[in-house]
């Protein structure tokens, strides 16, 4: 049986797509830039980068450079206010990368005064490296199941050109335990994240903590995510649906379809039939797939109008 949950909230969201006008290089008209995409390749983390995009002006009057827009903070520009009759510009455009890693992208939104091009997407990209990173990703996340033992390796790598020390490996938690080992000594090193059997089902959130001699990253904390699984379990274990205004779903009905919430039942081994499902709430319908036994059902949660 799958139990009923005491309540269940409802959600609502809205992706309002309005659409930038790009000046494509290679685009004839009023306004042609012949780039609009700049890609730095790899750069040390907190560096600042600058690119130049070259605007021209093909009107037989002057064009006006409003304003600029940025994605991400730590972005500014530097540019004419007005680009003369059959002249050209520069948008410059500065990134501060303190902020970010790995592969991102940033855009800058130039505001012209041209009714026929009026908004002009400049996209910065780069792969950002810190001079300590943590490979594959610095968190940890781990599904076992109740009675096993797992284990996990994450890879600290040393970017900058001094040798690192890591002085110290703690893992901040009852669940967990931490182990380190030297791969190339001041540039690699392993470490294994430890989950012992015996460990109750559930959600777990814990912390390894790594110190080391580093001048700005003296202290790594990476996040510990454990899913302890009993032999039948539901993935997520919980349906929130947020907040739905009743307005908007009386004057758009079918904006219902667009609030199913999923949750998977599975069993480690084998198959199992679901005897029931039920509900204290009278406005949400459940379907599951398939009827019969299987060793995973799929629940469909729905609201009913």
């Amino acid at each position: 049986m799958l139990p009923a949950s005491g309540a269940v909230g409802l959600l609502f969201s809205v992706i309002l797509l309005s659409g930038v006008q790009p000046i494509n290089g290679g685009e004839a008209g009023p306004a042609f830039l012949p780039e609009t995409r700049h890609d730095f390749g790899i750069v040390r983390q907190g560096a600042k980068v600058m690119h130049g995009f070259l605007l021209q002006n093909r009107r037989e009057t002057p064009l006006a450079i409003e304003r600029l827009e940025f994605s991400r903070p730590g972005m500014t520009a530097r540019f004419p206010a007005e680009i003369p009759a059959g002249g050209e510009g520069t948008i410059a455009v500065t990134w501060d990368t303190a902020q970010v890693w790995g592969k991102v992208e940033s855009e800058a939104v130039a505001h012209l005064g041209d009714p026929a091009r009026s908004h002009v997407a400049l996209v910065l990209e780069a792969l950002v490296r810190p001079g300590v990173e943590v490979l594959p990703y610095p968190a940890v996340f781990v599904s076992v199941f109740a009675g096993d033992s797992a284990e996990r390796s994450l890879t600290i790598v040393n970017n900058d050109e001094q040798p690192l020390t890591i002085t110290r490996v703690e893992a901040a938690g009852p669940h967990s335990t931490a182990r380190l080992a030297s791969v190339e000594t001041g540039k690699l090193y392993h470490i294994t994240v430890m989950v012992p059997a015996g460990i109750p089902p559930g959600r777990y959130r814990e912390l390894v903590s790594v110190e080391t001699d580093h001048p700005t990253r003296s202290r790594l904390t990476i996040p510990v995510n454990l899913f302890v699984k009993a032999e039948v379990y539901a993935n997520p274990e919980a349906v929130d649906f947020g907040v739905v205004p009743l307005g908007q779903l009386e004057r758009a009905p079918r904006l219902l379809q667009l609030l199913t919430q999923t949750v998977m039942v599975k069993k480690r081994q084998g198959q199992f039939a679901i005897t029931e499902i039920a509900s204290d709430l009278a406005f949400v319908t459940v379907k599951q797939t398939p009827a019969m036994s299987s060793g995973a059902f799929r629940l469909d949660f729905d609201l009913v109008p």
